[in-house]
């Protein structure tokens, strides 16, 4: 439009998608129209993960298939803050908390739906996994391999990020509903991420750490299985609280997809475009229990 300046442009863009990275451009999108569904995505890569090019290929994250379906649509206002590689203890504790209060607190009124994705990374980061597993020695099983009283303590600390979570929607936006998910089994092989045919790639999240614990190739699968349904269980659990049910709303995604499947997985620990798709899918479905006028 002529006599438009660069940021009354991008306002213009946002508003008429309806999605937006930037705050200050959610909050003018809440202003202008507040009468649609609000919705803020905060999480790790499964709401993140860049495209084969960074800004172009097929949707490679949940958040992704979210805005094709609602894009347009003049029936959503979705800030994205989800970025690669955060922990839950992260997003919930220092900067980025205080960063997302401050959002919340500005938008209390147009804000429905916090989604967000967190945990994966608490387990599975590279300054995590290791210190989990304990040195493969003779006669052990897979369960052995596990330090336990150390994965106790990380399992309590996500747990403890979901609490800190929970109370700051009470506290600021208290009409609004979270809405998480389980991680499904992700199967430890030597296979990291590669962009730009090949041109930057990232090491694999767990693989490594199994082989420099000496732990048995046929015991890598049981390990991380073990894991993460244990912290899917204790996250369905929290969720189950009767002070929490009504604020938390947990999406048990695990076992939609096959371990080590490569139509269902991309890398290690990420799905492909059409995995990620079975697994938004479900999440979608209950986030149209919670706003029914959310696009069919």
């Amino acid at each position: 439009m002529p006599n438009e300046t660069p940021i009354q442009r991008r306002r213009r863009i946002a508003l008429s998608q309806g999605v937006t990275s930037l705050s200050t451009d959610f909050a003018f999108m809440c202003k202008r129209k507040p009468e649609r569904i609000g919705i803020v995505a905060e999480g790790d890569s499964w709401f993140a993960y860049p495209r084969k090019w960074i800004a172009f290929g097929a949707d490679i994250n949940i958040v992704h298939h979210l805005e094709d379906k609602v894009s347009g649509t003049n029936t959503v206002n979705l800030l994205r803050l989800a970025s690669n590689g955060d922990e839950a203890v992260d997003m919930t504790s220092g900067k980025q908390f205080k960063k997302l209060y401050k959002i919340l607190k500005k938008n209390k009124e147009s804000v429905d739906i916090l989604m967000f994705s967190g945990g994966g990374n608490d387990i599975v980061g590279k300054n995590d996994m290791l210190p989990l597993l304990n040195e493969y020695q003779d006669g052990f099983d897979y369960p052995d391999c596990i330090n336990r009283s150390r994965f106790e303590q990380k399992l309590d600390s996500i747990i403890l990020a979901y609490r800190r979570l929970v109370a700051l929607c009470e506290d600021v936006v208290p009409e609004a509903k979270i809405i998480s998910h389980t991680y499904d089994i992700a199967k430890p092989w030597n296979q990291g991420g590669e962009f730009f045919w090949g041109l930057i790639k990232t090491k694999p999240w767990v693989y490594p750490y199994m082989v420099r614990r000496n732990i048995p190739r046929n015991m890598h699968l049981p390990v991380i299985e073990h894991m993460l349904k244990e912290f899917s269980s204790r996250l369905v659990q929290l969720s189950n609280e009767q002070s929490i049910s009504e604020r938390l709303i947990v999406v048990d995604t695990q076992g939609t997809l096959r371990p080590g499947s490569t139509q269902d997985w991309l890398n290690e620990i990420h799905p492909t475009s059409s995995g990620f798709e079975k697994i938004y899918t479900k999440i979608y479905h209950e986030m149209r229990v919670l706003e029914p006028d959310l696009p069919r």
